[in-house]
């Protein structure tokens, strides 16, 4: 059967949360308080008290589209993405292990994030993928078994056949694989998966060569 598809998370597996740090717990927070007149600090924690009572389980949670709106701010989105592009960090190894990984593999990129947040994100290594899916843009869905399922539908694909790398415990780690798919956990950070899922953790994307070995 074989691997015949490799799936990748976006943020914290191949591009650096910073941006998103920036745009969420920076930049809106900015535009709240110069809209009601109010301090930055003010700001944030009215902002932050507003993701929290939605909650990161709404789809909702991350459309800056929704925010923007709920918060009444009169600002371009996609303008707004594009005036911070030049702070996205792709991770250094990145680029070298898709390459390497393109000539043997299809490759794809599956995020909750809406289309619109992925492609600037991604803009800089999407030639190295065939396919992209937004669950959020493309299904008003979180990542889940569900999704995965559909994913391998269009694909036209058995699970088995593909492995997908993410950072996220639950959504990258237990829902690709309530799905069938083969999957590793990215853990940059050293968060403590690699206690818990010893033989699924990798560090950095390039030790992904000797996890693969596991699927083929």
């Amino acid at each position: 059967m074989g691997l015949r598809i490799i799936s990748f998370d976006v943020d914290g597996t191949l591009v650096d949360p910073d941006y998103n740090d920036l745009i969420w717990l920076q930049v809106l927070p900015e535009m709240v308080a110069e809209k009601e007149n109010i301090d930055f600090d003010t700001a944030l924690k009215r902002v932050q008290h507003e993701y929290d009572r939605l909650g990161e389980k709404d789809f909702r949670w991350y459309d800056l589209n929704y925010w923007l709106n709920y918060f009444q701010i009169d600002v371009d989105y996609q303008k707004l993405l594009e005036q911070y592009e030049h702070k996205i960090k792709i991770f250094s190894e990145v680029p070298d292990v898709l390459e390497q990984l393109s000539s043997n593999y299809q490759l794809i990129c599956t995020s909750t994030m809406p289309r619109e947040f992925m492609e600037i994100k991604i803009k800089k290594i999407k030639k190295y993928f065939q396919s992209t899916f937004s669950t959020l843009t493309d299904y008003k869905q979180l990542k889940g078994e569900k999704v995965y399922n559909k994913i391998s539908q269009r694909l036209e694909v058995i699970p088995q056949m593909i492995l997908h790398i993410g950072d996220h415990e639950k959504l990258d780690y237990f829902a690709a694989r309530e799905a069938g798919w083969n999957a590793i956990l990215i853990d940059r950070y050293h968060s403590g998966f690699q206690n818990k899922y010893p033989d699924s953790v990798i560090h950095n994307l390039s030790d992904i060569f000797d996890k693969i070995k596991l699927f083929s």
